[in-house]
């Protein structure tokens, strides 16, 4: 059997038609409708799921008044133009950032933030994403202009960690650096030419890290207004790491850092 609804009078607007957001797989998508942040304006679910799956979709629909489409798999392929769908389809609405303001309201002491300088690589995003969720980020701020959206390719390639961390945007991140600053915060950046290696960094307070364009690196008005330039050896003959290597890298030694038990000095009698 086969519904279609129409789009109930205010329900969030679905991006325009060369935007569309498609979001599939069976854990993406069952991820993203337990986590009932990111509006789902239509399910689209084959009529080979399990009895428990069905189940699932259909309660979920009823509960959140949103359309669902139980449909042949051939239907799905045609939607999404992928055969990796696993019988689980979403058309998606805008994703819902944060406000800068409830993003900082809402860190945990000491804060660790991320400030994404312009990436432009939907899997760089994601895989940012899914580390700072993994590492312990607070929260990720990305500038509205510039920067690639968070769609649904980007919440595949985080693994549905766009669920679970907050994502704000700012207008301006050298304002957002000072803002950052007048709440005793660091802002932290990376360069390539900075003289101090990232271990040798004290990464134990509240703390913003900034990452870089995957091509140019962060831009030189961002740079001007960092506390500090760190950057992170490299042994290799590649040029450099890419945006999200370099995040994880930096996200770690954070919590690495904060989370080290110093060990106790014993001497021991012979």
């Amino acid at each position: 059997m086969v519904e279609r609804y129409r789009r109930r009078k205010g329900q969030p607007k679905l991006l325009g038609n060369h935007q569309k957001c498609w979001l599939w797989g069976r854990n993406v998508v069952t991820e993203t409708l337990h986590a009932a942040r990111w509006p789902v304006l239509e399910l689209h679910v084959s009529d080979e799921l399990l009895a428990e799956e069905l189940a699932f979709v259909e309660q979920w629909s009823q509960s959140n008044d949103a359309a669902l489409n139980i449909e042949p798999n051939e239907r799905l392929t045609s939607l999404c133009h992928s055969r990796e769908h696993q019988g689980f389809l979403a058309k998606m609405a805008e994703f819902p950032y944060d406000r800068v303001e409830d993003a900082l309201a809402a860190a945990n002491s000491p804060q660790l933030f991320a400030i994404l300088d312009g990436l432009q690589d939907p899997h760089n995003f994601g895989a940012v994403i899914r580390s700072a969720h993994m590492l312990g980020v607070d929260a990720l701020f990305v500038p509205t202009r510039g920067q690639v959206e968070v769609t649904a390719q980007v919440a595949r390639s985080s693994a549905g960690a766009v669920n679970h961390i907050r994502i704000a945007q700012a207008d301006d991140l050298v304002t957002l650096a000072a803002q950052l600053r007048s709440r005793g915060l660091r802002v932290i950046g990376t360069s390539q030419n900075a003289e101090r290696p990232v271990f040798e960094c004290d990464l134990s307070s509240g703390i913003a890290v900034v990452i870089g364009n995957e091509g140019s690196g962060i831009r030189s008005e961002v740079l001007a207004a960092c506390d500090e330039l760190v950057t992170i050896p490299q042994f290799g003959a590649v040029e450099s790491l890419n945006a999200a290597v370099s995040a994880g890298i930096l996200f770690y030694e954070t919590q690495r850092q904060r989370h080290t038990i110093r060990p106790t000095v014993v001497n021991r009698q012979p």
